[in-house]
């Protein structure tokens, strides 16, 4: 449970200046994802089978040609699922509503992206109902998806006394593909950190996303957006606890010309842990800051 608590316990500051930090980096090397969007079945050529008779060599080339058009139409282009780009390059927050326990729950995320000449950046901050910030994620939007660069957590500090960024190495990068196939292939997240409170010991977030298909239609500000689903697993552990891990299990939603409208997870063998938020608002970076000043 304690584990848990380094992804989900707001920290309690309100540095927007760091997103200042990844705005004003400008160049980064492409990563390569790990994972493959592509998982077509190879057609392997058989140069040592000679056919004599014309019309089984040419039903051979038929039933080869079916099979790869089949293969080729099972490919889906989701990259509209994910959040519009030319929308955010001036900033814009987005407010999930919890619909577990406290419904009056509030949690933001802030989104601003940036064009530079090594490619296309999403930088998101997540913020809690008294905005306070939880964590930061840049991201880089590659061909086949978007691909976490750089997360910070934030967490306090004992010694300091205050709330402090804590950098975490990405050993797999893979937050949303943008090519898929229905269930086939899981995407993987994983990354590790040491907290502020304790350096010798590692906690690491392990989380598979598999597409699932079309989801319910969206309703949001009087229009429906189509949606597509994701199955989540997540598991969350620490060195020093030996081999125990903190499981879960959940579902995304991304609706065309949005991004992520809805989400929910569960943790414990009892899902002690339960939440799920839906998108209630969207509205521009500004007013998120006159909000965490007091002036809304």
């Amino acid at each position: 449970m304690q584990i848990l608590k380094q992804f989900l316990i707001p920290c309690f500051i309100r540095p927007l200046f760091f997103e200042q930090f990844f705005q004003e980096r400008t160049t980064c090397q492409d990563f390569v994802l790990r994972g493959s969007f592509n998982f077509a079945p190879k057609i392997q050529t058989m140069p040592h089978l000679h056919f004599r008779k014309t019309p089984f060599r040419l039903l051979y080339i038929a039933l080869g040609a079916s099979l790869f058009l089949a293969c080729a139409e099972e490919k889906r282009d989701i990259k509209a699922y994910y959040f519009p780009v030319k929308k955010l390059l001036s900033g814009m927050a987005y407010a999930y509503a919890s619909e577990e326990g406290d419904t009056t729950e509030l949690r933001y995320w802030n989104y601003r992206a940036f064009v530079r000449d090594s490619g296309v950046f999403l930088v998101g901050t997540q913020y809690d109902r008294y905005f306070s910030i939880n964590q930061i994620v840049r991201e880089k939007l590659v061909e086949s998806g978007s691909v976490a660069r750089e997360v910070f957590l934030f967490e306090a500090d004992t010694v300091q006394g205050k709330m402090v960024p804590v950098p975490t190495t990405i050993e797999s990068p893979d937050l949303f593909p943008f090519e898929v196939r229905d269930s086939l292939g899981v995407f993987l997240y994983k990354l590790q950190y040491h907290p502020a409170s304790d350096s010798t010991a590692t906690v690491y977030l392990i989380r598979n996303r598999r597409f699932l298909g079309d989801g319910p239609v969206f309703e949001f500000n009087g229009e429906k957006h189509p949606t597509v689903r994701f199955g989540v697993r997540e598991a969350v552990g620490h060195s020093k606890d030996g081999t125990a891990e903190l499981e879960g299990n959940g579902e995304e939603w991304y609706a065309q010309g949005l991004g992520l409208v809805y989400f929910r997870k569960s943790f414990g063998t009892d899902n002690q842990i339960r939440f799920a938020f839906r998108l209630v608002d969207m509205f521009p970076t500004e007013e998120l800051e006159h909000r965490a000043n007091g002036e809304h």
